[in-house]
């Protein structure tokens, strides 16, 4: 048998170690732990809540303020007639009052305040873990262009060694042109497909860095994306949509309203203002004490579409707390079927798929070794094993995009690496 074919039969079957050993240490490494951190640390978003908590807990103590005495001077009978002119028949009177809050407005104020705060730190940390899975996701994105080109990158040169092979065989009149010029067009379509590959590496770079005030700049991403995780029971899931962090902010939401409706019923009740002083006659030079009450009169509660209005709020708070809860169980049923079906794609193409496409490439070899099939075919086989590895690359890509959303509508961590 002719050496060529030969020597194109090993390069084919021992292409993948010879890549294995030859692939250097990666430089700047970023691993998903880092990129959490960096999230927390360099986002944007996240370094405004410390100020919109200052802002809180200031319009808090603002709340808790009672109203400040007011003093007052008057002066009567000046700057008349007869016995009143000039200031010859004056009283002056010096008073201090007092507005006395009934309906416990300054608690309902404060309440209301607290409310706030707290919706704000649960909005806080409903963001933070929506921007760490936004993280994680884009992290997940690079890590699986990555591996494809890799893959790639071991196809092309599976490629081109065929070539050189194929070209020598033509020369010494053993092959084709024909057959040299379709491993050409085959080489092209792969460095085609490295160019969109790495094109699409450095947009999912770019999407990671976005989410840092500081650019950072990695060669590689540390990950594994062949690990299935295993998911929880979809009545767990289910279950979990109570401590949703949507849910938990409506709720909190519907805490806040009911605060607000206590301080605007509150509100509407009217206040006392009791007052005291001295009055100094000068006319008789002659001095008394002097006491005032003020109230309004409630003839209607000058408060009252402020009420109804709160009141209107919690029922709507009360209708979308309903539909949340069944919203989010539609998406968990839909998602959980979706990574069943995944998950069992993911198996078909690693437990018989790419068995049998490497067995598939065993016969080629040896029905090309007996002349029995071109080096096209042998090729083709090939091809069909690296279609099966892109298609599982692509799998479990997906498997974890749908983790990192079921994680994002429970509030709970599924896949291990997350959770740092």
């Amino acid at each position: 048998m002719n050496k060529k074919p030969l020597m194109l039969v090993a390069l084919l079957c021992t292409l993948s170690t010879q890549n294995v050993l030859a692939k250097k240490e990666p430089q700047n490494v970023l691993t998903l732990k880092q990129a959490l951190i960096n999230t927390e640390q360099q986002n944007a978003v996240l370094k405004r809540y410390p100020y919109h908590q200052k802002i809180l807990s200031a319009l808090k103590d603002q709340a808790a303020l009672k109203p400040n005495p007011v003093v007052s001077f008057e002066a009567e009978n000046i700057m008349g007639t007869q016995a009143y002119s000039g200031i010859k028949g004056a009283q002056y009177t010096l008073a201090l009052s007092q507005l006395i809050e009934l309906g416990d407005k300054r608690q309902q104020r404060v309440n209301y305040a607290t409310a706030n705060i707290k919706a704000q730190t649960i909005e806080y940390k409903n963001t933070r873990l929506a921007l760490l899975a936004t993280t994680a996701e884009r992290y997940y994105q690079a890590l699986k262009y990555q591996a494809l080109i890799a893959l790639n990158t071991e196809r092309r040169n599976t490629v081109q060694q065929a070539l050189k092979a194929i070209e020598q065989r033509a020369n010494a009149g053993a092959a084709s042109l024909a057959d040299v010029t379709r491993m050409r067009y085959a080489l092209s379509q792969v460095k085609l497909n490295s160019a969109l590959l790495n094109s699409e590496l450095s947009r999912a770079r770019l999407a990671l860095n976005e989410l840092w005030q500081k650019q950072v700049y990695s060669d590689y991403y540390a990950g594994d994306l062949s690990f299935i995780t295993p998911l929880k029971s979809e009545q767990a899931l289910l279950d979990a949509v109570n401590s949703a962090p949507e849910f938990a902010l409506l709720q909190q939401q519907y805490l806040q309203q009911t605060a607000n409706l206590a301080l605007q019923k509150s509100t509407g009740q009217s206040d006392l203002t009791l007052g005291g002083g001295v009055r100094y006659n000068q006319q008789a030079d002659a001095s008394s004490f002097v006491f005032s009450f003020s109230m309004p009169l409630q003839l209607s509660n000058s408060n009252s579409g402020n009420i109804e209005a709160a009141q209107h709020q919690l029922t709507l708070l009360n209708e979308q707390q309903g539909q949340l809860r069944i919203q989010l169980r539609q998406q968990i049923r839909t998602l959980y079927a979706y990574y069943q079906g995944k998950t069992e794609q993911a198996q078909l193409l690693a437990q018989h798929v790419i068995p049998q496409a490497k067995t598939l490439i065993e016969q080629s070899l040896k029905s090309y070794q007996q002349g029995q099939i071109s080096v096209l075919q042998l090729l083709d086989a090939q091809q069909a094993l690296f279609d099966s590895k892109r298609a599982l690359i692509n799998t479990h890509s997906e498997l974890y995009q749908v983790l990192l959303t079921l994680e994002r509508l429970t509030g709970q961590s599924l896949i291990e690496t997350h959770q740092s």
